[in-house]
């Protein structure tokens, strides 16, 4: 098993099929701009948790508001 991190697999990868160390340098710049995989998973969980906070208050509003108009009318 591999301890070598994505970015120097990555490396290895591209002076493996003819680039240069120069190549292959950018490649893995460019490429550790990107998210990993967890980031990108906890990215995913907290859009989906704020997601879920604005209905569960959206729900609230509407059913004050619904308890509010019965109140009224009372």
């Amino acid at each position: 098993m591999s301890v070598m991190t994505p970015i120097l697999r990555l490396r290895k990868v591209i002076r493996a099929i003819g680039g240069s160390d120069a190549q292959a340098d950018e490649f893995a710049d460019a490429m550790d701009s990107y998210p990993t995989r967890r980031e990108f998973d906890q990215r995913l969980e907290a859009m989906f948790a704020r997601q879920t906070n604005q209905l569960i208050f959206a729900i609230i509003v509407i059913v004050g508001l619904a308890v509010a108009i019965i109140v009224a009318l009372n």
